[in-house]
């Protein structure tokens, strides 16, 4: 077998010759791109294929569409957790190994059984799993229905699953269309793919090259299982027995709570340290769910450019933004969730707060976008209302989130070249299978379209016909920029915001056809990346083009048929679950407050000349001129080809307010360990191991977390509170930040202060 070492050389070897028939690219990033990708991935991805081997059979079809109906259902209902999740198509990829090593045995042999199960089939069993996710249209269908929300009761089974059918499948037609740009080239290699292709190659014994001088004997599958079911043990502390783990405020550790009155923290802890209310100043977690294998897999400057923008927004701006009080009110704004929330000033929320000092609402106390909404008018803006609470403000949190998506929007990026892209070999093993040709896509794009547009005018979703071709055209500008960032550094950029600002614009004050914008807007672009991602994955894995798209096509539509059903259950068959604890939906709140910020009170309340935030709107500027300071700096500093890794699109997206804000230590810490350690150090466990490490933890993860759901939904938890697993129906997750806090309760003086005289617990005051 040939050896990681022959195959490097052999890649080596053609981007040489490559340089010496072209001169004129000898300096071009490019290729050092795709060396690095090559030196990274080509280890772990089949290097011979037999086009002979079935994909499209009665037992992959079976299979997939299957577990597409399970995890559909389950991962609709679980998005309405408060920390909403997801189960990983992974976990379908290795349950569906057994099952169908298991058909090809008893299944009789012919159209039901072409023979041993191939991976092939396997990797389609994949894709309709991984089709399985809650479809983002899912989150207009809550917003306009749910009781608590706009409690909108007029809209039809029929009439939901109408509206996300089209706004699942027209982002696909944009997909095919550019596959030329975003999956055929070397350099867009879709790095969130390679531990998925990894368990594959694992599992099949994919002839990826041997591994020279091996000091490592166990096979992938076996350190796979060996992976998997040491996490599988693992993730039970953080995710039920040691919940604490799960966000650690270690600078609250280190400052201490305070002296301050029982539930008052000191500032530095609300504004800086605290994870759950501030900016979780170098906030640690040991729960996998929120670290996930593309840290391993990620390019390191990806990776690092990406954490020190989050450290730029969150731990610096946000913290300077509220001790300026630039947009005002910040430090009395207040939530009404718990007692304690309304002793501290809060900067990790997405909520909306009161501005008007005459309102008959409290200055600085939360209000619902649902106050100011006109029922009768279609949810579209009651001005009378509006003027009581306006001008609305936000946390300075959540107004930076909106000032990272102005700067990413006016970023683009530089486009692979088709003479470079010739040297990929895996594009030149796919000519063995007949290609879907553009005009396929095209067509399908256009009945999308036609479909997109009955909607439009035959449903309570309210957008006007006209906006189904502004929103093709809007995604038309973006999706080869965006789609190329993703594809090269695993850094996802949609337009959430950007379709909102537009159409708010064009539309001021119709909430619900705003929403649907963004739908429309959002998806097309998350659909059109989900397609070329896996057309990426059957170019690795050499997967017929034809069984490959309609793979996914089939479970594009199980997907929408069965969330649509789910979001149903789950609004209105669950009793009391929605809003009890870990129930709080948090997902379609964020939504909903978007569609008061963006529909009824319109960007040009919000963000003219005049409003309060008006000075966000240079943040496009801004982000139009970043891009040139590398390319400056290149021409006329010093000549270097690191200068091409400062991506300005990537330093600005920012996660904005979390459950808990976790997610820049331990991320970088294991792309570090990844990138730098093992790549160098330690090559052999990087190139055998590491892309299988990751996909053991990603499936074992989810697993967990299902199960436990699965448990809280029965009534079944783990109830025995101590330092690591506080009772978060009376304190904080972080409730060491706060004087006056224990795992279990506040003591006594926290309860007279508010007039009560009796704990949470039981425990007399008195």
């Amino acid at each position: 077998m040939t050896t990681v070492e022959e195959i490097a050389k052999a890649d080596e070897k053609k981007i040489n010759d490559f340089i010496e028939s072209h001169p004129e690219y000898a300096d071009d990033v490019e290729l050092e791109i795709i060396k690095d990708i090559e030196e990274h991935i080509e280890f772990i991805v089949p290097q011979t294929d037999d086009p002979s081997t079935p994909a499209w059979t009665f037992r992959s079809v079976f299979i997939g569409v299957c577990f597409c109906i399970v995890l559909s259902f389950a991962n609709t209902c679980l998005s309405f957790r408060s920390a909403p999740f997801a189960i990983p198509a992974v976990a379908a990829t290795i349950i569906s190994y057994p099952i169908g090593i298991f058909f090809a045995k008893v299944l009789p042999s012919g159209f039901f059984n072409p023979g041993p199960f191939s991976m092939k089939e396997h990797v389609l069993i994949f894709i309709m799993a991984a089709c399985s996710g809650q479809p983002y249209g899912i989150d207009n269908i809550v917003v306009q229905m749910h009781p608590t929300l706009m409690a909108n009761t007029d809209i039809t089974y029929l009439q939901a699953f109408s509206f996300v059918l089209v706004t699942q499948f027209l982002g696909y037609g944009f997909a095919g269309l550019t596959r030329r740009f975003l999956v055929r080239p070397t350099a867009m290699w879709w790095p969130g793919n390679i531990t998925t292709i990894a368990i594959f190659s694992s599992f099949h014994n994919a002839n990826t090259g041997e591994i020279a001088n091996e000091k490592y004997t166990w096979t992938r599958s076996k350190f796979f299982w060996v992976a998997f079911i040491g996490l599988f043990v693992y993730q039970w502390i953080p995710q039920m027995f040691a919940p604490a783990l799960q966000a650690i405020a270690i600078a609250c550790v280190f400052s201490g709570r305070g002296s301050g009155k029982p539930g008052v923290m000191t500032e530095f802890n609300a504004i800086a340290a605290s994870v759950t209310n501030g900016s979780g100043l170098f906030g640690l977690t040991f729960d996998w769910t929120n670290i996930g294998s593309l840290n391993f897999a990620q390019p390191l400057y990806a990776n690092l450019m990406n954490a020190l923008g989050n450290i730029t927004f969150l731990w610096i701006a946000t913290p300077l933004l509220y001790s300026t009080d630039m947009f005002g009110l910040n430090k009395i704004f207040r939530l009404d969730y718990y007692s304690y929330s309304d002793l501290n000033p809060i900067t990790n929320t997405p909520v909306l707060f009161v501005g008007n000092p005459n309102s008959t609402k409290a200055l600085g106390s939360r209000v619902s976008p649902r106050y100011f909404y006109d029922k009768t008018q279609n949810y579209n803006i009651n001005i009378t209302a509006y003027n009581n609470v306006a001008p609305i403000h936000l946390s300075s949190n959540f107004a930076l989130c909106y000032a990272s998506s102005f700067l990413t929007a006016m970023n683009a990026f530089k486009q692979a070249r088709d003479e470079v892209d010739s040297l990929d070999k895996h594009v030149k093993m796919m000519e063995a299978y007949p290609d879907i040709p553009d005009w396929f896509f095209l067509i399908f794009m256009l009945v999308c379209i036609a479909g997109a547009l009955l909607v439009s005018i035959f449903t309570p979703f309210g957008m006007p016909w006209w906006g189904i071709f502004f929103n093709v055209f809007l995604v038309s500008l973006f999706v080869i920029p965006y789609g190329s960032i993703q594809a090269i550094t695993g850094v996802g950029m949609y337009l959430n915001v950007v379709s909102q600002f537009v159409i708010g614009l064009t539309i001021p004050g119709q909430t619900v056809a705003v929403m649907a914008f963004k739908s429309w807007g959002t998806n097309n672009l998350i659909q059109a990346f989900s397609l070329s991602s896996d057309l990426k994955l059957g170019q690795y894995l050499h997967i017929p083009p034809y069984a490959l798209v309609g793979a996914q096509f089939i479970g594009t539509f199980i997907n929408a048929v069965v969330a649509t059903a789910a979001a149903w259950y789950m609004m209105f068959s669950t009793g009391d679950l929605l809003g009890s604890t870990g129930w709080g939906f948090n997902l379609y709140q964020v939504f909903y407050n978007a569609g008061g910020i963006w529909g009824a009170i319109g960007p040009q309340r919000f963000f003219g000349i005049g409003s309060i935030y008006e000075n966000l709107l240079w943040c496009f500027l801004i982000g139009a001129a970043c891009p040139l300071l590398p390319f400056f700096a290149n021409k006329y500093v010093v000549k270097s080809k690191y200068w091409s890794m400062i991506n300005f699109a990537i330093f600005f997206q920012f996660a904005g307010p979390q459950t808990a804000q976790v997610y820049i230590v331990m991320p970088v810490l294991c792309n570090v360990f990844a990138q730098v350690y093992l790549f160098n150090k330690n090559k052999e466990f990087f190139q055998k191991y590491l892309y299988v490490m990751g996909a053991a933890f990603d499936a074992a993860a989810g697993i967990v977390s299902l199960i436990i759901s699965m448990l809280a939904v029965g009534g079944i938890g783990y109830t025995s509170y101590w330092a690591l697993s506080p009772n978060t129906d009376n304190v904080p997750l972080d409730y060491y930040c706060y004087p006056g806090a224990d795992y279990e309760d506040w003591n006594c003086e926290y309860y007279l202060n508010l007039g009560e005289n009796v704990t949470a617990t039981g425990k007399s005051c008195v």
